[in-house]
């Protein structure tokens, strides 16, 4: 059964069980510890949520350690209370309404802003072209960021209501694996209605399928550990699991295709991606191997960092990369992946596979060459990387010799 303090941290982390007491054994401790976790649940998801807290300025100030302290923690509690409403309006609980009016917002702006830009410069250029070219930005903003606007809310109602489905299936294996699927939100490469209306697909057939053989295991596996009453409670889990999974998978499959008409929608907006780079400060902070290490900052490894996420090594963490001015080489903990400067993947491997790494070097050529375990269909036993010159072919050489060992 689900236990009390079952919940969720991050996205496809899986459940983190706090054992805050014994196993839930009666019907009411169930029931209580499904409650607790659909509501910690809905309290911790936020989407867009933006805290605002207002600086403080003393001037010939006198004061001790305690009374300083006391009058900074006053200060910024209550500017955390003022933004209570604008939490709870960010709830993907309640469909991030905070965001759905800042979208509606921002295409009535456009919507009456665009046609003014239009008619100025038509007046300046004497062409009445421009008018017609900002009504149409205007009524295209306001369409966009309209239908993106509720079909992201839409979605994150639809994702709520699956996820505390999974917590009533009484099923905490099934939630923790459903937990663990990376979502189509959180996919490194944009998604579009087909994408997400096939996700989707696969996430209905999966879910009718976890329910139809929950009939049969639940029992048996009641059955192995606690024999008759094992046996009846597997099948009361496995009838409920019937009923309730495939509905779990048909609204992930909405979920799916809305964040899919979504995507669609944004990708529509030529400024979507310029817009997104724009208000970002600087890249996320890079972390570092396996134990995901925290060093002094560094734009380079967090702009790596970034296209790591963003390529097939989406997912791994990252461990250091070779700026070898026309290729990018990455290097996560598993693999080796180099990139074109036009954004091509050149070459793909699995350190499992490279046995040495060596230098070369020609006339007028520079090159490190990645020796493997087993040839190629050509017959070659090795991969080559040009370098532009010897201080990089050292530089990426010794990366790749440090990683191997």
């Amino acid at each position: 059964a689900v236990r009390k303090g079952d919940l969720l941290v991050g996205e496809g982390s899986g459940v983190i069980g706090v054992k805050l007491g014994s196993k839930n054994r009666t019907a009411l401790a169930v029931v209580r510890g499904m409650m607790k976790s659909i509501l910690v649940d809905a309290l911790l998801r936020c989407d867009g949520a933006s805290l605002n807290f207002e600086g403080v300025a003393l001037w010939n100030h006198l004061s001790n350690k305690e009374q300083l302290t006391t009058y900074l923690g006053a200060h910024y509690l209550a500017s955390l209370i003022s933004n209570v409403p604008a939490l709870l309006g960010s709830l993907a609980a309640f469909g991030n309404p905070v965001g759905l009016i800042r979208d509606l917002g921002d295409g009535m702006s456009d919507f009456v802003n665009e046609p003014m830009k239009g008619f100025k410069k038509s007046i300046q250029e004497m062409d009445p072209s421009f008018v017609m070219t900002g009504v149409a930005r205007g009524t295209g903003s306001l369409a966009r960021h309209t239908l993106g606007g509720v079909a992201d809310s839409a979605a994150m109602l639809t994702e709520t209501a699956a996820k505390n489905m999974a917590v009533l299936t009484l099923d905490r294996k099934y939630a923790q694996r459903r937990d663990r699927v990376m979502r189509l939100k959180n996919n490194r490469t944009r998604a579009d209605f087909v994408g997400g209306f096939e996700s989707g697909l696969l996430k209905l057939v999966h879910g009718i399928l976890e329910g139809v053989t929950g009939v049969v295991s639940k029992p048996i596996r009641g059955a192995e550990r606690n024999g008759v009453e094992g046996f009846a409670k597997g099948v009361g889990k496995g009838l409920l699991g019937l009923l309730v999974k495939p509905v779990i998978g048909a609204t992930d499959a909405i979920t799916d295709t809305l964040i899919g008409v979504k995507e669609s929608v944004d990708g529509m907006n030529p400024q979507h991606d310029i817009e997104t780079l724009q208000t970002q400060v600087r890249p996320r902070r890079a972390l570092y191997g396996v134990d995901r290490a925290i060093r002094n900052y560094r734009l380079d490894d967090a702009t790596a960092a970034t296209i790591q996420a963003r390529s097939r090594l989406g997912g791994e963490e990252y461990l250091s990369h070779v700026d070898m001015t026309q290729n990018v080489a990455l290097m996560s903990v598993r693999k080796l992946l180099i990139f074109s400067g036009n954004g091509e993947e050149v070459l793909l491997l699995p350190y499992k596979m490279i046995t040495k790494v060596e230098t070369h070097e020609g006339a007028d050529r520079y090159s490190v060459k990645i020796y493997l375990k087993e040839p190629k269909p050509d017959g070659t036993d090795y991969e080559e990387v040009m370098c532009p010159n010897l201080e990089i072919a050292d530089l990426l050489q010794k990366e790749l010799s440090n990683v191997l060992s």
